[in-house]
């Protein structure tokens, strides 16, 4: 009895080491890559016709242990949601501030997203309801994620949702609607802090002035060329 009781401690002990992120994934190859009490900070920004009315510190903290991912998922509405706690980096709450994030439903409502299987998670949102002619998926190799653009009534509006291939948490939200008489300007932005400078986000925001840009850098090439002659 002594002996069966040992050899049940040895494995019990054992399987304790056995379990990783890899064995916690699904058929589906998918995981979570957050744990409860993990926290990231952002800079949250709103602009307003070209005035500054928020640029502050925000902290979004795990508040409760990822559920479990159905095993097979068919359906983008049916992942899981992961409860996170949004406070500014002095620890006051968000007010009415947090509608500004209301954009983040263009994909779905999802601060955090699973891992492992980005293929997939495209699939699952190009065959949602959520997903239009208007939406365009990003799949690079540091993150995953959505835009979405329009016109109406002489606005034209586009949207950046952005997810973190590392640990599948909100990289890059970005809303900004454009009045396209006047050229005025008005923004939501949260970004996450370290993740480095994002040139195709850059590119994409600022699609013409990169073009100017080039076009300059052309035509000093060439003129350089010619004198050389």
């Amino acid at each position: 009895m002594k002996r069966t009781l040992q050899i049940v401690l040895v494995f019990s002990f054992a399987a304790m080491f056995l379990i990783s992120p890899v064995a916690a994934a699904t058929s589906q190859g998918l995981e979570w890559g957050v744990a409860l009490n993990d926290e990231v900070t952002y800079q949250f920004k709103v602009i307003e016709e070209g005035d500054t009315l928020l640029d502050e510190g925000v902290n979004v903290t795990v508040e409760s242990t990822p559920g479990t991912i159905p095993d097979p998922v068919l359906d983008w509405l049916l992942l899981p949601y992961v409860d996170v706690d949004i406070v500014y980096t002095n620890g006051s709450a968000l007010g009415l501030e947090g509608f500004y994030l209301i954009g983040i439903i263009l994909a779905g409502g999802h601060f955090i997203i699973p891992l492992g299987n980005f293929t997939l998670l495209t699939e699952l949102f190009m065959d949602s309801l959520i997903y239009n002619e208007n939406s365009t998926i990003v799949n690079d190799g540091t993150k995953w994620g959505i835009t979405y653009s329009t016109t109406d009534s002489g606005m034209a509006m586009q949207s950046h949702v952005y997810y973190l291939k590392e640990d599948g948490f909100l990289s890059r939200y970005t809303l900004e609607v454009r009045n396209m008489t006047s050229n005025v300007r008005s923004s939501v932005s949260l970004v996450r802090d370290g993740v480095g400078f994002d040139i195709i986000g850059f590119i994409q925001d600022n699609m013409l002035m990169v073009g100017i840009g080039v076009g300059v850098v052309v035509i000093l090439g060439a003129v350089v060329c010619l004198r050389r002659r």
